[in-house]
C-alpha cells in the first residue's frame, strides 16, 4: 500500500502540484462529521487518485483577469450561510428568514433563543 501511495504522490508532484495542494485536497476529502474511517489507506488512495489536474503554470498569452464578481449558479443563489458556530462556512436552504441551519437550531440549549 505504501509503495502505491508513494507512486500516486510522486505522479501528482511531477504533474505540477505542490505538497500543500496535495495536503489540502486530502484534508478536504476527509469526513468531518466524526464518522470512522475503516480503511484509511483505501480512502487516501481514492483521494490521491481523484486530484484534479494541476493548473498550467506556463501561459503562452497574456494572463486574463478574473471578473471581480461572478454570479452564483441558480442552485446556489437560494442558499444562505449559517450564522451559527461552524469550523467552515455552512450553507443551508432557508424556508423563511432564519439565519441558522437546522443543526444549529436543534442543538441550542433551552432558554437561549434570541
Amino acid at each position: 500500500m505504501y509503495d502505491e501511495l508513494a507512486r500516486l504522490v510522486s505522479r501528482r508532484l511531477a504533474a505540477g502540484h505542490t505538497p500543500t495542494d496535495i495536503r489540502t485536497h486530502i484534508l478536504r476529502g476527509l469526513p468531518d462529521d466524526g464518522a470512522p474511517v475503516h480503511r484509511p489507506g483505501g480512502l487516501l488512495y481514492y483521494l490521491l487518485w481523484d486530484i484534479p489536474p494541476a493548473p498550467d503554470l506556463i501561459c503562452s498569452g497574456p494572463v486574463s483577469q478574473q471578473p471581480a464578481f461572478t454570479r452564483p449558479s441558480s442552485r446556489l443563489a437560494t442558499l444562505r450561510e449559517c450564522e451559527g458556530d461552524h469550523v467552515q462556512a455552512t450553507l443551508f436552504l432557508p424556508t423563511g428568514d432564519e439565519t441558522l441551519c437546522s443543526r444549529c437550531l436543534t442543538s441550542r440549549p433551552t432558554g437561549q433563543w434570541v
